[in-house]
């Protein structure tokens, strides 16, 4: 009999089909992870093309900017009468106290002269040669008479002498406009005029502590006399006050402005302002739009330009976006009516 002998090679058709089936299982791998690579690079398209940046704005309206000079001074009255005696005899007697209220003609003081021979002689009267109030009184009893022995202001009439630095007399001159505040009297603000400034500087003290003349200070800086009429009410101000003053240098009404942390510059050096535009659901498109400054103040700068209208909402955190970015504005975007003076310069 013959035994029946076995084929050790392996079925050819089975090798190929098992091939096959694993080239198919790589295949169908890769498909399937270059798929779950594109959805995820799609979703991530999407949430970029749909994320928002919330930013603060303010809304354009037209106002008022001015520029100003600040400095400072003292109120002081229009009216000083100096009532002197220099006879040299010994004031006896004074009739008044720094405060007092006299008229023209009222006696101030009596001094005594024990050389005259006739009793009703040895007395000598002085008396007020205008109206007003006593603000200083020099004579004192027992002591001679010599020069300035009371000083008569009318406490009704006053004015500002202002301090005017040699840096500000190019900007500033007579006829504009000032507005007066001080620190007794909070935020009420009293109105003048600047009516002249001295020729001369005013008296400085140099390094050595003497006292120079006038229009000879050292100062690297010196200041000059301004006078500022009150041109309003001046009640709660007093004599000797010290006073802020802002003189206003420059003034436009019905125009833009905003914030200097709005404006920024485009490629090619243009000032711009970044905008929000065609909003939809309440996302907006960041669009850069040209200006042009103006006036400036210490907080906000005059901008014109054709791209400018009432209600544009203008980024004032430029840093967090750029043109064609989405955003979405804060509830605390504000409407920009009305920029405060500023100052150019501020005297001490």
């Amino acid at each position: 009999m013959f035994k029946k002998t076995q084929n050790s090679a392996k079925n050819p058709d089975k090798k190929e089909k098992k091939k096959w089936s694993k080239k198919k299982k790589i295949i169908t791998g890769v498909i399937v992870v270059a798929a779950l690579l594109i959805i995820t690079i799609g979703v991530n398209i999407a949430k970029g093309m749909n994320s928002t940046t919330a930013v603060n704005a303010t809304t354009l309206k037209k106002g008022d900017i001015q520029r100003t000079v600040s400095t400072t001074g003292t109120t002081e009255s229009t009216e000083v009468t100096v009532v002197s005696d220099n006879t040299g005899l010994p004031v006896w007697s004074i009739d008044v106290s720094v405060g007092s209220v006299v008229n023209k003609g009222d006696r101030l003081c009596q001094l005594y002269n024990e050389q005259a021979t006739e009793e009703k002689d040895k007395w000598v009267s002085v008396y007020a040669t205008a109206s007003g109030t006593i603000t200083a009184i020099n004579a004192k009893s027992g002591m001679a008479a010599s020069g300035s022995l009371f000083t008569i202001e009318n406490t009704n009439s006053l004015r500002i002498s202002a301090k005017i630095k040699q840096s500000d007399l190019g900007s500033v001159r007579s006829g504009m406009a000032v507005i007066i505040k001080t620190d007794a009297t909070g935020d009420k603000e009293y109105s003048g005029t600047l009516q002249a400034i001295a020729p001369s500087a005013t008296g400085s003290t140099d390094s050595t502590g003497t006292a120079t003349a006038s229009g000879t200070s050292s100062s690297s800086n010196p200041e000059f006399k301004g006078i500022v009429s009150i041109d309003s009410d001046t009640s709660d101000l007093r004599i000797g006050m010290k006073t802020n003053l802002e003189i206003i240098v420059e003034k436009k009404q019905g125009v833009y402005s905003v914030d200097y942390s709005a404006i920024t510059t485009d490629d090619s050096g243009a000032n711009v302002v970044y905008v929000a535009a065609d909003e939809t659901n309440g996302v907006y498109t960041v669009k850069a739009v040209p200006v042009t400054t103006g006036i400036e103040s210490d907080f906000a700068v005059e901008i014109t330009g054709s791209g400018l209208s009432d209600g544009l909402p203008v980024i004032t955190d430029i840093s967090k976006v750029k043109p064609g970015a989405k955003v979405t504005l804060n509830q605390n975007t504000t409407s920009n009516t009305t920029s405060q003076a500023g100052a150019e310069d501020a005297s001490s």
